[in-house]
């Protein structure tokens, strides 16, 4: 009988599920709305619903199932399962997540950081595939990340490593929304970019106060992206200023940790030259040398899934090794 794993993706917006084979070929996929103002239990249980729903959908059994993966934002513990306080799902203090959905699906269950297992998926199955060592930042409202090295995620002695997003770029800089100043989430992110345009607005002739009607706070991601590749001259400044603060969070983890791959994950990675040009440009001015020419600098090969199947590796990499 063929094994499968299951990865579950939680979201605030979102609950994607995935069934992942031994042979890591992905069988089937769903997405289904977290829904709004539910607690931990509704969700709970209509994430046991989509699983389920999904095993029959393609004629399997839960017999078939090793283990199952989630993947939380916020503060847990990733070795009791338990989920703290995640700012994007209202009404959750300390849920023991593995705890309770072991209860209802009878199989084991792990739960990780969001962030942590996008990396995992693209060092499984993505565009890590075959490297030893590599980081992955998740470009999005915030700036997440995740390492792997030797084959194994980096967690740090409390689970809590590769918060890339708060690495200092700037003394004294933005404030962030961690509470410190300076953080590389405050100028990298989709709202650090933001931040950005809104700086220079005033005195900026930009198509943007056209397509915002002239309200800043009308501003978006893709109406600069949108913009900049239009060839807006104020757009592609602040494109090119996050790519830079990008490109210097790049480079301290290059010198740092020496890996092999640097790969962007979430909308943002999808800009293509607008963005990675610049950002290999800015390693290479202030990395050093040898470890900047070896790493390569990649968009995510999963794309929108790096997280789902991400938790579907952990969990089988944990079933194997009885990690947690």
């Amino acid at each position: 009988m063929n094994k499968v794993i299951i990865g579950v993706d939680l979201g605030g917006t979102n609950i994607k599920t995935a069934i992942v084979g031994e042979d890591k070929k992905i069988i089937a996929k769903s997405s289904q709305p977290t829904g709004e103002d539910t607690g931990p239990e509704a969700v709970m249980n209509l994430m046991a619903q989509c699983i389920s729903d999904l095993i029959r959908d393609n004629g399997l059994e839960m017999s078939q199932v090793l283990a199952a993966g989630f993947g939380a934002p916020g503060p847990m513990n990733w070795q009791t399962g338990i989920v703290f306080s995640p700012p994007n799902l209202k009404g959750w203090k300390d849920v023991p997540l593995a705890e309770e959905m072991q209860k209802r699906l009878g199989i084991p269950c792990y739960v990780d950081n969001d962030a942590n297992v996008a990396c995992y998926g693209e060092y499984w199955l993505g565009a890590g595939q075959g490297a030893d060592s590599i980081v992955v930042f998740t470009l999005g409202t915030g700036v997440g990340g995740g390492i792997v090295v030797f084959g194994k995620l980096l967690r740090g002695i409390d689970g809590t490593a590769a918060e890339l997003g708060h690495l200092t770029v700037q003394r004294d800089g933005r404030l962030c929304g961690c509470g410190a100043r300076g953080c590389l989430e405050a100028y990298a992110s989709v709202t650090g970019m933001i931040r950005t345009a809104e700086e220079g607005w005033d005195k900026a002739e930009t198509k943007l106060k056209q397509m915002c009607k002239g309200d800043p706070k009308a501003l978006r991601g893709k109406l600069i992206y949108d913009a900049a590749v239009e060839g807006d001259a104020y757009a592609l400044h602040v494109f090119h200023e996050t790519a830079v603060w990008l490109g210097l969070g790049a480079a301290s983890m290059i010198n740092a940790l020496n890996p092999e791959r640097l790969i962007f994950c979430g909308g943002m990675s999808n800009a293509g030259d607008l963005l990675f040009s610049t950002v290999r440009e800015t390693v290479m001015a202030n990395a050093f040398e040898v470890p900047a020419k070896r790493c390569q600098i990649l968009p995510a090969g999963l794309g929108n899934d790096s997280g789902v199947i991400g938790c579907a590796g952990c969990a089988l990499d944990r079933y194997l090794r009885k990690d947690g």
